[in-house]
């Protein structure tokens, strides 16, 4: 790390002083950026093709189905071989399906089924992907650093959930979708590139070995028998199912209750990824990284409170604003949700473990994602997200009842 980064600002980016990590964080960040903008491509492409809210929430439901056969299989895979090759395969697996989706646009054959058919493939791939993606940062910085990289890691998601919606909305406006979808393809270079770069030796190898493929369900005892870790689980799948859907109805929200076109729908998630970034950089601080559960079960309530106050708004401004709130705490629930699980999870459990919370957390949000539209569809736009908001605020004072030592933790 530099030498001028020093006190408050160092403790907040001490884990780019590993060079694996430096070159995971630069090589994620490029990926990512293109990775919204596909997000934000492929539900303007869904609203164009269909004009329907329940088909917004199936195309991100379609990508859950995979997850469900593969969780452990993928965690067990992560415990067993080694992480870096792993997330290669998976990572190029999803570069080829982006470019092809941008030459179905281009050439304008696209049809909703391919859509769901891609979604369906993709979703194949990070459930492969996702788990040794988790697993792989302790490898990259230790024990020691584990908490600030994953904060810095949410940042840099979000981050890109800043600049990719941004330029999404921007290049659909003034040239279709087939350009998002082709940048985001390119963009994947960069995570391949930052794999293929990085100095084995300085790897911590960790996992079960050939074992894990044998002990399926180590994961799911370890969760049954400590309850922390398992309220964590609990606790951001609850939150995935009913909050966290919630952006699946934005380019609605955008065009039919504020009257705008698609690049106010970018600015609106880059609002929301605005706040994600600052509340990343402090769930990366020295204050969060000792009160963890604390911060975790008071985000859990903020999260859902302030998407409420969102569905209720009509101004523009107002929105943006409050989007930024949402991202704000979406993250704080989320980033010390993450680093409190992994340093509790044994090194030999951890990829079974953080595939069960992953895959629980990606399908879970994504059965959300068709709940919230179908409710939107019977309903409006904005009685779904504060049904929603609502089921998430209950479910998190639960938690918070039926799990005290949570906030005590970490």
């Amino acid at each position: 790390m530099p030498p001028s980064l020093n006190g408050a600002a160092a403790s907040t980016f001490q884990a780019l002083r590993h060079r694996n990590f430096r070159l995971w964080f630069f090589g994620q960040l490029t990926s990512l950026v293109g990775t919204w903008m596909q997000t934000i491509a492929q539900n303007w492409l869904v609203y164009q093709l269909t004009g329907s809210a329940a088909d917004l929430g199936l195309v991100n439901f379609v990508g859950a189905i995979p997850l469900v056969p593969l969780t452990l299989y993928a965690g067990a895979i992560a415990d067993r071989f080694e992480k870096r090759r792993v997330i290669f395969w998976c990572q190029a697996a999803m570069m080829l399906l982006a470019f092809l989706l941008a030459l179905l646009c281009s050439t304008g054959a696209v049809r909703l089924w391919h859509v769901l058919g891609l979604a369906f493939l993709l979703g194949t791939a990070q459930a492969l992907d996702t788990p040794a993606r988790q697993a792989f940062v302790v490898e990259l910085v230790g024990k020691e650093d584990l908490s600030n990289a994953i904060a810095l890691n949410s940042g840099i998601f979000h981050g890109a959930r800043v600049l990719g919606p941004a330029a999404a909305g921007i290049l659909v406006a003034t040239s279709g979708v087939a350009g998002a979808f082709f940048i985001n393809g390119a963009s994947f270079l960069a995570v391949l590139l930052a794999l293929f770069l990085m100095d084995v030796a300085l790897i911590r190898r960790t996992g079960g070995g050939r074992d894990s493929t044998n002990d399926l369900l180590g994961g799911v005892r370890y969760l049954r028998e400590n309850r922390v870790p398992r309220a964590i689980v609990l606790l951001i799948s609850l939150s995935a199912l009913f909050a966290m859907p919630y952006y699946v109805l934005i380019p609605i929200f955008a065009k039919e209750i504020l009257g705008r076109d698609a690049g106010a729908y970018g600015v609106l998630m880059s609002a929301a990824g605005a706040g994600a970034v600052i509340g990343s950089l402090f769930s990366a601080s020295r204050y969060v990284g000792v009160r963890k559960g604390a911060t975790v079960t008071a985000g859990s309530l903020a999260f859902p409170f302030l998407l409420l106050g969102f569905s209720f708004c009509r101004s523009y401004a107002a929105s943006i604003l409050l989007l930024v709130s949402v991202g704000f705490a979406f993250v704080v629930q989320n980033a010390p949700a993450n680093s409190l699980l992994q340093e509790l999870v044994p090194d030999h459990l951890r990829g079974r473990v953080m595939a069960l919370y992953v895959s629980l957390f990606l399908g879970l949000m994504r059965v959300g994602s068709l709940l919230i539209g179908g409710l939107a569809a019977m309903t409006s736009t904005p009685t779904a997200i504060a049904a929603v908001a609502v089921a998430g605020l209950a479910l998190g004072l639960w938690i918070r009842q039926r799990y005290p030592e949570l906030r005590a933790a970490g």
